[in-house]
């Protein structure tokens, strides 16, 4: 019972978290495929897939929010001739790389019925925090 428990538990993650098919998930835990189908519907994982992508793309928004907030307030600082802070230097210079791999995450897993105008507005909006840090970041020597 152990086994099925942890087979359960990895396959629920891959669908919900990972976003792979039954198919795959049946492959890849050495389980039938109708295995898998009965715990997707069993476990009701298609909504807690939406609800995770849901919370995942509320969570970055306002990750995004931060990093532009910070990187205005550290722009704002040099055009004024001060320095800007070490933590903020430090965490723009720590979340550009992992925005990048957000956005990968968040594309690959977008519902695949998702407006492509939404999509334009989040890769622009992502591009402008980006060329925001960027900037702040060759102001001040970092880049």
């Amino acid at each position: 019972m152990a086994k099925k428990a942890e087979l359960y538990s990895e396959a629920e993650r891959l669908y919900v978290q990972e976003h792979l098919g039954q198919a795959d998930i049946a492959e890849r835990l050495g389980v039938a495929e109708r295995t898998v189908r009965y715990w997707a519907n069993e476990g009701n994982w298609s909504e807690r897939r939406g609800s995770f992508v849901e919370a995942t793309s509320k969570t970055s928004e306002k990750l995004y929010k931060l990093v532009q907030t910070l990187t205005d307030k550290a722009i704002e600082s040099v055009e004024n001739g001060e320095v800007p802070s070490q933590s903020q230097l430090f965490f723009i210079s720590k979340m550009a790389p992992l925005l990048l791999k957000l956005q990968s995450y968040e594309e690959s897993s977008a519902p695949q019925k998702q407006d492509e105008v939404d999509k334009e507005k989040a890769a622009t909006r992502f591009e402008d925090v980006m060329q925001e840090m960027q900037k702040t970041l060759m102001q001040l020597g970092l880049g």
